[in-house]
């Protein structure tokens, strides 16, 4: 039996603060707005705004346009992913037939994947981390159609559509249907319930009534960054920088003004006490009866009698403006991820230690989203896209080895080059000689695949010993020597 008969006292509210500072209600605490409030039910109130406050700094603020490129070309790059199957027989060895006729048969159907035939798979994994960047959820319906090769295509849905009002029971399965999306009682989602039209098209206002079309599940890709237990629908990852982004707008709006009206000198004609009417500046008078002169660079002209000339001069301008924009600029990076010199675009005072520091620390952040888009999306196009073509398609392999070349298969993200390629080299060569690494690693890293650098080297070598020409590298088994070492 459990010795205790009763449980401990909980602590006093007094006893908490002491143990706590950040738990006091002193006055500079009354600012300090918390919630107790679950991830859905404060999403429900404000997906809507930030989405559209997020869409809006993507389209006319430039650092913000920054980071959806970065992303972007961090994440796919100018090749995409490039599905590698390694998948082996029974006796260990790889099955390099069915690999081959597997990585084929998916380059022939990435060259149009969308139901509109407008986008590779590239492009639709382009257009995938775009859209998360701005709305922070990617809706994807995977399409079986005869008419499209192997009987799929992919259809993007915009996060609108998956109506964020909608909240209720299911009457027919009990399910909640949360800002939308319909889930069991451990979260996991059972269907979505889209609308038939955008909200925004000019088409709606006239439809009159909400209709809705039930996509299952599991012909539903949702791409988002789950950051609470029970989170059901994405955050659009700029929320955290909105307000710094759009005050350094405005403030640099106002700067910009400012500087305007300094350049341009301006002033008022104030007339002398007890100064008779103005006369002879009967053009110079506007239509509110007030004197109006116009200067033109260079030119010099008389005042009329009786009035006097007072410079307007609104300057004031901050001395440390650079400062505090570059201020600004890094917590804007903080919050979205990618460094500071990326982001603003800035290699002032940076030196190689610096600059390689900061490479290696972004390279990492974009290998974890690499990772991420790879497993939400481009690893449940391809799961569906094997069963399709298994089923319909010209693959000729039968669907009962699904598994095999399925969990054989993977998605080689797009890789970078050396920040100072003569010490990266060389320090790979090191670590291969001291078996610290290995080639496929060193090649995996530049993005490539092994296989096809040693095919190309292979069939590089054959082309120079049938042209008569002699390499001037290093042979794989010299590996770290230097050219005029190699034997000829």
């Amino acid at each position: 039996m459990w010795p205790f008969t009763r449980s401990a006292p909980k602590p006093s509210r007094r006893l908490a603060v002491r143990q706590y500072n950040a738990a006091s209600f002193a006055a500079r605490f009354s600012d300090f707005k918390g919630s107790n409030s679950s991830a859905d039910a404060m999403l429900r109130d404000n997906l809507e705004t930030l989405r559209n406050r997020s869409r809006d700094l993507a389209r006319n603020n430039p650092h913000l346009v920054r980071f959806v490129s970065l992303m972007q070309s961090n994440i796919v790059g100018h090749r995409g992913f490039a599905l590698q199957v390694k998948a082996t027989n029974a006796n260990g060895g790889t099955d390099r037939s069915g690999n081959n006729r597997i990585e084929e048969a998916f380059r022939l159907w990435s060259r149009s994947v969308t139901g509109d035939g407008m986008m590779s798979f590239r492009e639709a994994s382009a257009l995938a981390v775009r859209t998360w960047c701005r709305d922070g959820e990617v809706f994807v319906e995977k399409v079986r159609d005869p008419k499209f090769r192997d009987a799929f295509a992919l259809h993007f849905i915009e996060a609108d559509q998956i109506d964020h009002t909608l909240n209720q029971t299911n009457p027919l399965t009990q399910n909640q249907i949360r800002m939308g999306v319909e889930v069991d009682k451990y979260g996991a989602p059972v269907a979505y319930h889209a609308l038939t039209y955008h909200p925004g098209d000019s088409d709606w206002a006239v439809s009159g009534r909400r209709k809705y079309r039930i996509i299952p599940a599991d012909r539903m890709i949702h791409v988002y960054v789950k950051t609470r237990p029970g989170q059901t629908r994405g955050e659009p990852p700029m929320a955290p920088v909105m307000t710094d982004a759009k005050m350094l707008a405005g403030y640099r709006d106002a700067e910009i003004t400012n500087r305007r009206v300094s350049a341009a000198k301006m002033g008022f004609f104030v007339q002398r006490e007890d100064a008779g009417p103005i006369a002879g500046v009967a053009d110079s008078v506007g239509s509110d009866g007030q004197l109006e002169m116009e200067v033109e660079p260079g030119k010099f002209s008389t005042l009329p009698m009786n009035t006097e000339f007072r410079t307007f001069d609104p300057s004031g301008s901050s001395t440390d403006y650079a400062a505090f924009e570059k201020q600004i600029i890094r917590s804007i990076a903080t919050g979205l991820g990618p460094s500071y010199t990326d982001l603003a675009m800035d290699l002032e005072g940076v030196n190689y230690s610096s600059i390689r520091q900061g490479a290696l620390a972004d390279r990492d952040f974009y290998r974890g989203m690499q990772a991420f888009f790879i497993e939400r999306f481009a690893f449940k196009v391809y799961e569906t896209w094997l069963d399709y073509s298994m089923m319909y398609g010209e693959v000729g392999i039968p669907l009962s080895r699904f598994n095999k070349f399925f969990e054989g298969s993977y998605f080689r993200p797009r890789g970078w080059s050396w920040v100072d390629p003569m010490k990266e080299t060389n320090a790979a060569i090191k670590g291969i000689e001291n078996n610290l690494t290995s080639i496929t690693q060193v090649i995996a890293d530049g993005g490539r695949d092994y296989e096809e650098v040693f095919n190309e080297l292979r069939d590089e070598r054959a082309m120079l010993k049938e042209m008569g020409l002699t390499p001037l590298v290093a042979q794989p088994d010299k590996v770290g020597a230097k050219p005029d070492a190699v034997k000829k």
